[in-house]
């Protein structure tokens, strides 16, 4: 158990964010569907409803990817103008998003009771998952469901020495994705799946690596 343990921390202790994908190695469609679907299998979701849809994105749907990258560049570019940042060109680090092979992106989803709420429903429930005009009260817990589904993803993309990285920068109203018809309700999430060709870390220098960290346990983690 201890050995399997360490195992586990020397694997997640791998994850790191991808700065461009090789696309002169691209995974096969079969291997993605076998670990999008693990990551379906272990995430557990409040009343099974799963309120989202993973959408992905393969090496055959560069144009839908490239407007995904747009949309996220347009976004962050926004936001430094909105606060006078200086233009500083082609953000590089959206490149990873550029480059993915294959690219998620999650969107919520009304949905339908399984055989074991439907009864409950009878019998007077309700549940906001099963209402368009409640997914503003349901994406924080959609978010979080999202997440785990990430986390979960990437251990198993891991294991198969793949890489994955997560973009929350791009634009929250669903008007702005009205030129991709097949996002009906809004996003959630953006990630990419593939393999690493420049890892982040790679591209910084090493002050830049000693700057860049997270804060430590104790500032974290906090008993009472």
């Amino acid at each position: 158990t201890i050995m399997a343990q360490t195992n586990l921390l020397h694997l997640l202790n791998k994850r790191q964010h991808v700065f461009e994908y090789d696309n002169d190695n691209i995974p096969e469609r079969q291997m993605i569907e076998d670990l999008l679907w693990k990551a379906w299998k272990v995430t557990p979701s409040k009343n099974n409803f799963m309120p989202y849809h993973c959408n992905v994105l393969g090496p055959n749907k560069e144009e839908d990817k490239i407007k995904v990258w747009e949309k996220s560049y347009i976004h962050k570019k926004g936001i430094d103008d909105s606060v006078d940042c200086p233009d500083k060109g082609d953000n590089p680090f959206f490149r990873q998003l550029k480059t993915a092979p294959y690219v998620l992106v999650f969107t919520q989803r009304v949905c339908e009771p399984n055989e074991y709420y439907r009864k409950r429903i009878e019998i007077g429930d309700w549940y906001e998952q099963m209402h368009a005009d409640q997914m503003d009260n349901m994406l924080d817990i959609t978010a979080i469901e999202v997440g785990m589904w990430m986390a979960n993803l990437s251990a198993f993309a891991l294991d198969k020495g793949l890489n994955t990285s997560v973009i929350k920068c791009y634009p929250n109203k669903l008007s702005h994705w009205k030129d991709i018809s097949w996002i009906e309700h809004p996003v959630v999430l953006i990630a990419t799946i593939g393999q690493a060709k420049t890892l982040r870390r790679e591209v910084l220098n090493d002050t830049q690596k000693k700057d860049d960290k997270k804060p430590e346990p104790e500032e974290i983690i906090k008993w009472i």
